[in-house]
């Protein structure tokens, strides 16, 4: 793997693209999907540009995988929770999941504490 642009390549195929053409998806259908450009979409597949963390979350909602696996950080093809907990988390805005970071943070020194 290389990384090229601030996404991790699979054997040189972007990650963005291999899951839109598993789902058998054109450019123009996902672009569409996401509210972005043809253009846009076309940079972000062919590592020119990188998403930012609110287009990753959109991305990621649409093909049901995590910000991890796009981001690289992550091999594994994870599948979102179903759980309603992840789910609203995920319609939250961008600055909130700072918090929701630091409140985990938080429980877990809390409950790490709890069982010394």
């Amino acid at each position: 793997m290389k990384r090229d642009a601030g996404l991790m390549i699979m054997s040189g195929i972007n990650k963005i693209k291999k899951l839109r053409e598993e789902r058998k998806m054109s450019r123009k259908e996902l672009a569409d999907k996401l509210q972005i450009s043809y253009w846009a979409l076309s940079k972000y597949e062919n590592n020119e540009r990188t998403p930012d963390i609110t287009l990753l979350r959109k991305i990621a909602q649409e093909f049901g995988v995590s910000i991890e696996y796009l981001a690289g950080l992550s091999d594994e093809n994870l599948l979102l929770s179903t759980s309603p907990v992840i789910q609203k988390i995920l319609q939250l805005p961008p600055e909130a999941l700072n918090e929701i970071d630091l409140f985990v943070d938080f429980l877990n020194y809390k409950y790490k504490l709890k069982a010394k």
